[in-house]
């Protein structure tokens, strides 16, 4: 026993013991290994093999095709398929391939691929041995042609055959692993004849044109023509047709010196669709010789018929503006795969759009527009642009009309509604303002109409008087495109140079030749105030002073929040003030409130002067976009009030002694005395003596004059001194005489002296 048999018994017996699981696909006599070449051996069941179902899997064995005819010296495959009771195909299963003695032909090849030793091989030229494939494969014949390539799946495998001589090959497939005999073993007819045949090719025609189908006929071996052979056709399915010669379904004809066989398929009417045809070629029957007729070949042609289309589609805008131009596209289009000819377009255009222009031009007659397009070839197109505008409001349906040959039309409908946009504007601002106050403009543009507004602008110009805030006079608003109902805003802030009446006026246009126009009137009132101050003109130190001040309004708006102050002024001390004037910080405020036009508050204020010199009072009014001011002067003086008192120091005295008289000048008052002159009369019975005092005396007889004093302030003193004597008995008087600048009249004092004699 060989080392490669011993490896088999092995493997057989470990598939055998775990044939229950893993074994459907890898069945145990697809396990004979070994190294080197192949070892041509039989894959032989194991003791009692043969007597039970020793593949428990394997049931039916399929091979492809059973029964065919081809030419001579061709490789024909025949494909083998092993199954289980379910259908589906089993791999690594053992097929045996035999050619039956007394046909003709041989094996080429079989499928030899893989790794086992006794894996596929060829015998003899008619006994050959094979394996269902594992994976997909694809068998190919080493040529450009895919149309001739086989495709395996698992579970399959194949046989090649061939014949150089013509006759008949009997082979029989067999499956040694299938236990019932009815179904383990295949038989395959294959016929070989020295014929080959071009049928005719699928083709394409437009409807309603004849086609000629020619099947040529001709030995394999050197490709001379066989005359003679008949060929039938035979409409199968599709439009309605004939053929002829005959004028039916089906006719025969014989190949002719060249091997071809003529016939004509025709349409019964027009019809698009596809005849499918069946093709079968007869070798004749050799009398002579006793040859019987025989099938040579079975196929089949078709024949598409195309008509030809024609699809038309119109497009425009949902809406357009009245009096604007918009375009209809028109796009035709044939679908199909053959032309369609005599291509004429046309468009009635409705009432109330207007026709402008159109790209390619078109014929027009009134309303009607007409193109022709002449032929558009298979997958062609043709658009034409027509420019338009609608003279009108409302909804505009047009229909674009399409014909051509074979009874081609087709019709497109679009519609668009002409709408019209319209634009209302309106401005508003406070009726009144103060001239402090900014005037703000609201402009308010809606688009009322039913169409779009583009382009839309607004235009503030301002009247003479009106400034906006940066000194501009002009505002520009662009509101670019308002839809139907829209509306959008423009807000301006102007302010006034002067009072009056200010109307402003806005415009708003837009795309269409659309303006509106919208003026909103404003009065710009000042409040005026007009603050009068009176007082005394001049006053004395320590006496009140009483002030008056009336603020009125003489503007046209009134005077809000109005507030009067007036500042205590130097020298002088805050007494009272009326209307709940209040002092705080040195200055006295009132709350006067509004003030309206022609309206006025008068209040008071006391004060005392506590000094000498000019006051200065100002009080200031103050009130929304108003102020005033105004001014009372009082000067207050001082009253130089001067005393004049004169005394006798030694009275009596006797005759021969002297008097001294002290006269005292006091200045009482709160201005400086000036000029303050000092005259003594003294009497016949006294003579002077001498003088002492701050100014220097002169005397003439009995009258002493002291030179004046220059000034005396208030509450000062001055004191002169006269000395006299005695010159003879009596009740004497001394008189003082005392003037100044303040003084209208002189002030005089006497005092009696008593002198007397001495016994």
């Amino acid at each position: 026993m060989s080392a490669s048999q011993r490896y088999v018994l092995l493997v057989l017996a470990v598939c055998t013991a775990g044939m229950v699981v893993g074994c459907r696909d890898s069945f145990p006599h697809s396990f004979t290994i070994a190294p080197g070449t192949v070892e041509r051996m039989h894959g032989e069941p194991a003791e009692g093999g043969y007597y039970s179902n020793w593949d428990p899997y394997a049931v039916s064995l399929d091979v492809k095709p059973i029964r065919d005819v081809n030419p001579v010296r061709t490789q024909h495959v025949l494909v083998a398929t092993v199954m289980d009771k379910d259908g589906k195909p089993l791999p690594n299963r053992r097929v045996e391939w035999l050619i039956a003695e007394g046909s003709v032909g041989s094996i080429v090849e079989v499928d030899e691929s893989g790794w086992r030793a006794s894996r596929g091989h060829k015998l003899t030229n008619s006994f050959a041995v094979s394996h269902t494939n594992n994976f997909e494969h694809v068998l190919t014949r080493g040529n450009d042609d895919p149309g001739d390539d086989v495709a395996l799946t698992p579970g399959q495998t194949w046989c090649v055959i061939t014949s150089p001589v013509e006759g008949t090959t009997h082979v029989v497939a067999y499956a040694p692993g299938i236990y019932n005999w009815d179904k383990h073993k295949v038989f395959v007819t294959k016929h070989w004849f020295d014929v080959a045949w071009e049928l005719p090719p699928a083709a394409t025609n437009r409807i309603g044109t004849d086609h000629v189908l020619k099947t040529k006929v001709m030995k394999h071996s050197d490709g001379s023509p066989l005359a003679g052979y008949e060929v039938t056709y035979r409409v199968v399915d599709g439009p309605a047709a004939t053929l002829d010669p005959g004028g039916k379904a089906a006719t025969t004809v014989l190949t002719d010196k060249n091997g071809i066989a003529t016939a004509t398929l025709k349409q019964a009417a027009p019809k698009a669709g596809t005849n499918n045809i069946a093709i079968t070629i007869m070798r004749p029957e050799d009398k002579q010789c006793c040859r019987p007729a025989a099938l040579i070949h079975e196929g089949q042609t078709s024949k598409t018929w195309l008509a030809p289309s024609i699809a038309i589609r119109k497009t425009a805008p949902a809406t357009a503006i009245i009096n604007q131009q918009f375009q209809y596209n028109i796009r035709v289009s044939n679908p199909a795969k053959v032309a369609a000819t005599n291509v004429v377009v046309t468009d009635v255009l409705p009432d109330g759009i207007a026709y402008v222009s159109s790209n390619p031009k078109a014929t027009a007659s009134g309303q009607k527009l007409s193109w022709s397009l002449g032929t558009l070839d298979p997958g062609g197109s043709a658009a034409i642009m027509v420019t338009v505008k609608g003279t009108k409001t409302g909804s505009f349906e047009n229909c674009a009309n399409v014909a051509a040959d074979d009874g081609l039309k087709g019709e497109s409908c679009a519609t668009t509604r002409i709408a019209k946009p319209a634009l209302s504007i309106v401005k508003t601002a406070p009726a009144e303002v103060i001239l402090c106050d900014p005037i703000p403009y609201q402009i308010t543009v809606r688009n009322t109409g039913d169409a779009p507004a583009t382009n839309v602008v607004i235009t503030d110009e301002l009247p003479e008087g009106l400034t906006m805030l940066d000194g501009r006079k002009k505002a520009v608003f662009n509101l670019g495109t308002l839809n139907p109902g829209e509306g959008k805003m423009g807000k301006v802030t102007v302010k006034a140079a002067k009072t009056g009446t200010y109307t402003n006026t806005a415009s708003v246009a837009a795309d269409g030749g659309l303006t509106a126009e919208a003026s909103a009137k404003t009065v710009v009132r000042v409040p005026s105030l007009v603050l009068t101050k009176t007082g005394p003109k001049t006053r004395f130190v320590g006496r009140p002073v009483t002030y008056t001040i009336t603020v009125t309004n003489k503007g046209d708006a009134d005077a809000k929040n109005t507030v009067l102050t007036d500042a205590v002024p130097a020298g002088t001390q805050f007494v009272s003030a009326s209307s709940g004037g209040k002092l705080a910080g040195g200055q006295v405020t009132w709350q006067l409130g509004t003030l309206k036009p022609n309206d006025k508050a008068t209040v008071t204020m006391t004060l005392k002067a506590v000094q000498q010199g000019e006051i200065r009072n100002t009080a200031t009014a103050k009130a929304y976009c108003a102020e005033a001011t105004g001014q009372a002067t009082t000067e207050v003086r001082g009253i130089s009030a001067i005393l004049l008192e004169c005394i006798d120091v030694s009275d009596p005295i006797e005759v021969g002694a002297k008097e001294t008289y002290v006269i005292t000048v006091t200045n009482q008052g709160s201005a400086v005395g000036t000029n303050i002159a000092i005259t003594c009369t003294l009497p016949p019975e006294q003579d002077y003596v001498s003088t002492n005092g701050p100014t220097k005396a002169t005397v003439a007889g009995k009258t002493v004059t002291f030179a004046p004093l220059p000034s005396l302030a208030p509450k000062a003193k001055a004191t002169f001194q006269v000395i006299t004597k005695g010159v003879k008995a009596g009740d004497t008087r001394f008189k003082v005489s005392l003037k100044s600048d303040q003084m209208t009249t002189p002030a005089e004092e006497t005092e009696s002296t008593h002198i007397y004699a001495s016994e």
